[in-house]
C-alpha cells in the first residue's frame, strides 16, 4: 500500500457556496471528506467576487414575505448569515428576494462550520493537477498542496470547481460555449467616502448618463458605463458592479479570456472611479478594495445524465429524482446589451433539479454541483445563482456519502 495517499469516502474539491454545502452535507452524513480549495478562503464567487447579494434562496413571486425554497442547508445557511457583522434580512427587488451579506462574514462563517463538522478536513492553497480513473471510476486526485504534492483516493468525488475542472482531467464529456458567446463575467469594487446623498433618486440617473456620454465621447474607455451603483449597509461606501462586455474583441494577442477580464476590468474600475470624482458627492472619493477575481458567471459544464433545460426551468418541470429546487428566473447577461434580461418562472412556482443532472455521464463516482452542472446555457441563467448552489451541494453530497457507503446514490429524497 502507497503511505503517501490519503484515503477519503468524499472529495469535494471547490469550496464555493456549492462546495461547502456539499461537504458540510458529506460530513454530516458519516463520510469522511476532505475539502480541497484553491484560495485561502471558503465562499467562491460569493467571496471572491463580492457579489454581496445571495440570489434563490426565497421563492419568487410577486407578493408576501419571504418563503424559504429549499429547507435544510441551504435555510441553515441563511440563517446563520443573517446574524453575521454586516449582513442583513431579505430584501425584496420587484419580484425576487435577495440576501444581503458581508463578503468578509460569509467566509469567516465558511471556516466556523467547516471547523465544527466531524469528519471533514479542509485544505485550502490547494489545486488538483491529476486525476486517475479505472474501469469509469475515479482512483485518485493528485493535489498539489503548499507544502506538498498528495494523492488522494476517495470512493466517490464531486466537482465544484465551477468549471468542471475534475471532470476535464478525468475524460469525462464537458461542454462549454466559446468564450465570446459566454454569459459576460463582471468586476465588483467598493468605493469609499462618498457623500450620502450622491446616489439619491436623481443623481444616480445623472451619474449613469454621465458616465454613457463620456464613454460615447472617448472620455472613457468603451464598457465603463455598464455599470450599477448602490450604497452599502456601510457608511460612505458604495458598491460598484462593472460587468464586462467587449473582451473576446480587446483582448491583446495570446492572452486567455479571464486573464484580458481581470486586467480590463481593472483599468475599467480605475477610469470610472477617476471620473467620478468630478461628480457632486464623489469629490472625495477611492476604490478601496477591488473583488481578487472577475465574477464568472459561466463557463464549463458537465455533461451528465441529464441536460437540465430552458422549458424545465420555465414550465416548473418536476422529476421523480429531484434533489433541490430552483425559483430563480433566467437571468442572462450578454453582448450588445445594458444590464440583464430575466425570463421569469409563473408567480410562486419552482422547477426541480434532478440527480441526473449533477451525475457525470461517463464517471461513475463524479458528481458536479453549481455553475458547472449539466444544463443548458438558460437554464443555468436560473441555477447558477448562490442559493441554488446551496440546495445542489447539498445534494450532491449526501448522494456522494450513499454512493461511498455502498448504498445508491439516488437514495435521497426528492424535494418535497
Amino acid at each position: 500500500m502507497d503511505r503517501s495517499r490519503l484515503t477519503y469516502d468524499v472529495a469535494v474539491v471547490g469550496g464555493g457556496a456549492a462546495g461547502l454545502a456539499a461537504a458540510i452535507s458529506a460530513a454530516r452524513a458519516g463520510a469522511r471528506t476532505a475539502l480541497i480549495e484553491r484560495y485561502g478562503f471558503l465562499g467562491g464567487m460569493a467571496t471572491a467576487s463580492m457579489l454581496g447579494t445571495i440570489c434563490g434562496l426565497y421563492r419568487t413571486r410577486a407578493t408576501g414575505p419571504p418563503e424559504p425554497l429549499n429547507p435544510g442547508f441551504p435555510e441553515e445557511w441563511a440563517r446563520r448569515l443573517v446574524g453575521m457583522p454586516g449582513c442583513g434580512d431579505p430584501v425584496r427587488r420587484g419580484n425576487v428576494f435577495v440576501l444581503p451579506y458581508a463578503p468578509f462574514s460569509f467566509a469567516c462563517l465558511a471556516d466556523d462550520l467547516t471547523a465544527s463538522t466531524s469528519g471533514l478536513h479542509v485544505s485550502l492553497h490547494s489545486t488538483v493537477v491529476g486525476v486517475d480513473v479505472v474501469a469509469r471510476r475515479i482512483e485518485s486526485l493528485r493535489v498539489a498542496m503548499p507544502e506538498a504534492t498528495r494523492d488522494i483516493a476517495p470512493r466517490a468525488v464531486v466537482d465544484a470547481t465551477g468549471d468542471a475542472i475534475v471532470a476535464r482531467l478525468a475524460g469525462a464529456a464537458t461542454d462549454a460555449a466559446p468564450a465570446a458567446e459566454r454569459q459576460l463575467p463582471s468586476l465588483v469594487f467598493a468605493l469609499q467616502n462618498v457623500e450620502r446623498d450622491a446616489l439619491g433618486p436623481f443623481r444616480r440617473v445623472a451619474v449613469l448618463r454621465a458616465l454613457a456620454e463620456a464613454e460615447r465621447e472617448g472620455r472613457l474607455p468603451k464598457g465603463c458605463s455598464n455599470i450599477a451603483l448602490g450604497p452599502s449597509l456601510n457608511p460612505g461606501e458604495v458598491v460598484c458592479k462593472l460587468t464586462l462586455d467587449g473582451i473576446a474583441e480587446e483582448r491583446a494577442a495570446g492572452d486567455d479570456f479571464l486573464t484580458a477580464a481581470e486586467r480590463e476590468g481593472r483599468r475599467r474600475a480605475l477610469a470610472v472611479a477617476a471620473f467620478l470624482l468630478t461628480r457632486p458627492g464623489f469629490a472625495h472619493a477611492f476604490v478601496s478594495h477591488a473583488a481578487w477575481q472577475v465574477g464568472v458567471r459561466e463557463s464549463r459544464r458537465i455533461v451528465g445524465r441529464y441536460q437540465l433545460t430552458r422549458d424545465d426551468v420555465l414550465s416548473g418541470r418536476t422529476f421523480p429524482d429531484a434533489t433541490a429546487r430552483g425559483s430563480w428566473p433566467i437571468e442572462l447577461w450578454q453582448e450588445g446589451q445594458l444590464g440583464a434580461t430575466y425570463d421569469y418562472l409563473s408567480d410562486g412556482d419552482s422547477y426541480d433539479i434532478p440527480l441526473r443532472s449533477l451525475q457525470a455521464r461517463d464517471v461513475d463516482n463524479l458528481f458536479a454541483a453549481g455553475r458547472c452542472m449539466s444544463a443548458s446555457r438558460e437554464a443555468l441563467g436560473s441555477a447558477r445563482v448562490i442559493g441554488t448552489c446551496l440546495a445542489t451541494g447539498e445534494a450532491v453530497g449526501r448522494a456522494a456519502a450513499a454512493l461511498a457507503e455502498g448504498t445508491s446514490a439516488g437514495a435521497s429524497e426528492p424535494a418535497p
